[in-house]
């Protein structure tokens, strides 16, 4: 199986305030291109649709070595690196215009029945889905301990542009919620080297959700999105900051 290949210009709407291509414009990316890539082997929406299922992104882990600028060109190639029977995984590679590697991603999704929400289990097709013999593009993403929470959260609600197509909280938007409870002064300095990320239930329209934080290191923590309803937790998230550069 052939690696899916995208060559992609950064615009001034992926970009932040220092014209860096931001955490959630890469995130986007790297769920669109699964999406194309899942398209050509025959596994996409559409396909998935008219056998009323439909994929979700269970965990995601990834490495930024260097954020890419406005105007820059990208080369991001992804594959699908097999199933267990449960997840379907997939790998992601991203290179600047001089072949240099500034982002590593791998990716667990899962299948669930568009009506009971269940997880439909691809032990049938182990040897059959779609796989490429490659070193991976990094570890694979790893199951995440929620923490406690004791203190006092602040709920905020689902909005109407946080929806997706499948009417979930979309996945990209668990990671902005995320990082902009950290407010601008810590980002304005910190910026992720490495994001990875739980995805437990599905969030809603008529959900409130809040961010909790705990400090694991001075360059390492872990967030978890609570809704009010229930108490549970949506998803669980892992960061570790380093300073932001080219500010």
């Amino acid at each position: 199986m052939e690696k899916y290949q995208e060559q992609i210009s950064i615009k001034s709407y992926h970009t932040n305030q220092y014209g860096q291509a931001s955490i959630s414009s890469l995130f986007n990316i790297l769920i669109e291109a699964a999406w194309a890539h899942a398209q050509v082997m025959d596994w996409g929406y559409d396909s998935l649709k008219s056998n009323n299922l439909f994929w979700v992104l269970s965990r995601m882990y990834f490495q930024v070595e260097k954020y890419p600028s406005w105007q820059d060109e990208i080369t991001l190639n992804t594959w699908s690196a097999g199933t267990d029977g449960m997840y379907a995984y997939r790998e992601y590679i991203v290179e600047n215009d001089k072949g240099e590697v500034i982002l590593r991603a791998s990716s667990a999704w899962l299948i669930l029945d568009m009506e009971t929400r269940k997880i439909f289990r691809l032990n049938d097709f182990r040897d059959t889905f779609p796989k490429r013999i490659d070193a991976n593009a990094c570890r694979a993403p790893k199951r995440i301990k929620p923490d406690a929470h004791s203190e006092t959260l602040n709920y905020y609600p689902v909005l109407f542009s946080e929806l997706d197509i499948n009417q979930h909280f979309n996945s990209v938007k668990y990671v902005e919620r995320v990082l902009d409870d950290f407010g601008i002064d810590f980002l304005n300095a910190h910026e992720p080297a490495e994001l990875e990320v739980n995805y437990l239930k599905e969030g809603q329209a008529g959900d409130w959700i809040a961010v909790t934080n705990t400090k694991l290191s001075e360059s390492e923590s872990l967030n978890c999105l609570v809704r009010q309803s229930d108490g549970a937790d949506l998803c669980v998230m892992r960061i570790v900051w380093r300073e932001r550069v080219n500010c």
